[in-house]
């Protein structure tokens, strides 16, 4: 992989440097937060080699790249400038609508950016665990150098709310030493101490719920978000002069008592709860309820859902030593994935597919990587995916029966599978090597006889459904796809348009809030916020419909699409339909450029036939053949 063409390649198909506002990566995607998702060209994107697939989530457009996205990622750093203040960020945060979905996003997305910094720590501490579980099964278990190791591994896990208050810091922009100060006052020996007494506690007559902190990730989450919300009043009411003195004093004031009396004991509760809640249902039917994680992970992955029970997996191997939920049925999962993508490379007669496949196959099995097997394979196909959660969910009901416990956090594979060694001896490890081959050859086999519909060998993996881009008819016309004003492309107050950064194309002032077909083809994509779709005409010319200037922000709001992705359309079909008053009202222009993205490389040029004004459904352009 050519990583500065990879990098390159993927700042032009997101709409250029300029559409970037933030740039963060966890261990196998990229996570944009762009400007205007509509300047996206997902087609392209795709194409990239290095590239396994891409997902819109928690208002991040995320580019999956697999284990070399670090690598990327510093090339983007290398190679742009979008270095753009946290403010705007959180501004383009702030102007998400408050709807259920949009909250549930938000917390998932601040789940997730505040835990993955934090999984090399759990990982590292963990392996030095390991190392002693080895040296105890040596025989060497009452040696100072043991007992040193014991307590050096146990440091991780005990300080992880300190790592936490960090890395949430960093997420929320808040003021990262205050942080670990509040929650370090979790952790201090005689708060901890008068806790275990028994004694009743009270601040200011206010009752204090006793909990042990230590090795918890809720309340340190909680503790630094409470603070975020704090320190910014407390900026707003002090005067310049006193900010150095007071600022900090009053935060600290406030934010104490609220997280003592209200939120971390909110957060133990909380943390309390979830654990019960698994461990009743481990503990009653626990073949059933690892069969049915198992078999749903692969779904539970792609939406990034998995990330919100690792709080419940850190606190378990902190106090009890070991997993047995999480990362067993990972292990059935990630090798499932492997042998479905193994499956796939030996099967398939495409040579590009054979490539991603067996690609995919070695980072799911050796690194425990999945998201390349999951997103460029498997789900793509879909098929494979029916055969991985068949072959895992078996193996998940084996995970459940033989009680299979991880003792350090990892993604499981074949370099972390020590992982399932247990201090009491190699029986569990055995058993993770029963899951594996259990999980791995049922999902070879159904991946083979179930089978998948293949590509064609001059196909690209990345356009499965695309046969090429080279037009097959001659010229041909195409229809307004909105009545209004018709408006230069080079008069559009955005220079991503009016410069033709996407492309050559006209441009919209509406009169009618429809979207209409301005050709036969098939929708490419229909963009979830609805204010954009991408069209593609059965001759291979790609279209972009943009309603309005900066209308993802409406986030869906005001938008009411009729036809979703990979429809198959004809001229006058109906395609969105949109709130005209509500989108002006909300501030937003509403011309809209039409811009065709690949005439270069199907070598058409356009020819305006309307003029002024046009109405829906009626001769708007001409493309014209270029070639000789």
């Amino acid at each position: 992989m050519d990583k500065k063409k990879v990098a390159s390649d993927i700042v032009d198909a997101i709409g250029g440097e300029q559409n970037i506002v933030e740039l963060k990566h966890c261990m196998t995607r990229l996570r944009f937060v762009l400007e205007d998702e509509g300047l996206i060209k997902e087609n392209e994107i795709e194409k990239i080699d290095g590239v396994a697939g891409t997902m819109k989530k928690g208002g991040q457009y995320q580019v999956i790249i697999g284990s070399n996205v670090i690598s990327v990622y510093e090339e983007i750093e290398k190679q742009t400038n979008f270095k753009i203040p946290d403010s705007t960020a959180n501004d383009v945060q702030q102007k998400r609508n408050w709807t259920l979905k949009g909250m549930l996003n938000s917390l998932l997305d601040f789940l997730v950016g505040c835990l993955t910094p934090a999984i090399p720590v759990v990982i590292g501490f963990g392996m030095l665990k390991l190392v002693n579980i080895l040296i105890s099964l040596a025989g060497f278990e009452d040696t100072s150098t043991y007992n040193l190791l014991d307590i050096i591994g146990d440091t991780g896990f005990y300080f992880i709310p300190l790592v936490i208050a960090y890395t949430a810091s960093k997420k929320l922009n808040t003021d990262t030493v205050l942080s670990l100060i509040i929650t370090s006052v979790l952790l201090h020996p005689r708060l901890v101490e008068l806790m275990q007494s028994g004694e009743t506690i009270s601040f200011l007559k206010v009752p204090v719920y006793a909990s042990n902190y230590a090795y918890s990730v809720i309340p340190a989450l909680l503790a630094t978000w409470v603070l975020s919300i704090v320190l910014p009043r407390v900026d707003k009411i002090t005067p310049g002069w006193t900010k150095t003195i007071f600022k900090p004093l009053l935060a600290l004031m406030i934010t104490i008592p609220l997280v003592l009396i209200v939120f971390a004991p909110l957060g133990a509760m909380i943390g309390s709860v979830v654990s019960q809640i698994f461990d009743a249902s481990r503990g009653n039917l626990p073949w059933l309820t690892m069969m049915v994680l198992t078999a749903l992970l692969p779904i539970i992955i792609m939406t990034g859902m998995h990330h919100a029970i690792n709080p419940i997996v850190f606190t378990s191997l902190a106090t009890i030593g070991y997993d047995n939920l999480l990362l067993p049925a990972m292990l059935a999962t990630n090798f499932a994935q492997a042998a479905a993508s193994f499956a796939v490379a030996l099967k398939s007669k495409n040579k590009n597919l054979k490539s991603v496949a067996s690609a995919a196959a070695i980072s799911a099995s050796v690194a425990g990587i999945t998201e390349p097997a999951l997103f460029g394979v498997t789900l793509r196909l879909k098929r494979p995916l029916i055969a991985v959660m068949i072959g895992s969910g078996v193996a998940g009901l084996l995970v459940g029966i033989l009680d299979l416990k991880a003792y350090v956090f990892a993604s499981p594979g074949l370099i972390s599978i020590i992982q399932f060694i247990s201090p009491s001896g190699m029986s569990n490890f055995i058993s993770a090597v029963i899951v594996v081959v259990v999980s791995s050859v049922l999902t070879f086999i159904l991946t083979y006889v179930i089978g998948f519909k293949d590509l064609e060998d001059n196909t690209n993996f990345s356009n499965s459904s695309e046969k090429s881009n080279l037009k097959e008819t001659g010229d041909y016309e195409v229809q307004s796809p909105m009545s209004g004003d018709i408006v230069r492309l080079e008069d559009v107050n955005d220079s991503t348009f009016s410069k033709k950064l996407l492309g050559d194309g006209i441009a919209i002032h509406p009169s009618e809030g429809k979207v209409y077909a301005p050709f036969d083809g098939t929708v490419q994509v229909m963009f979830q916020t609805g204010h954009a779709i991408g069209l593609k005409s059965d001759a291979g010319d790609e279209l972009l419909i943009h309603v309005g200037l900066d209308t993802v922000k409406l986030d869906g709001k005001g938008f009411t699409p009729h036809v979703d992705n990979n429809a198959v359309i004809q001229k006058g079909d109906l395609l969105l339909e949109f709130d005209m008053e509500m989108i002006r009202a909300a501030g937003f222009d509403l011309i809209t450029p039409l811009i065709f993205t690949n005439l270069k490389d199907n070598k058409m040029k356009l020819e305006i036939q309307a003029e002024n004004t046009v109405q829906a459904n009626t001769r708007l352009l001409h493309l014209v053949s270029e070639k000789i």
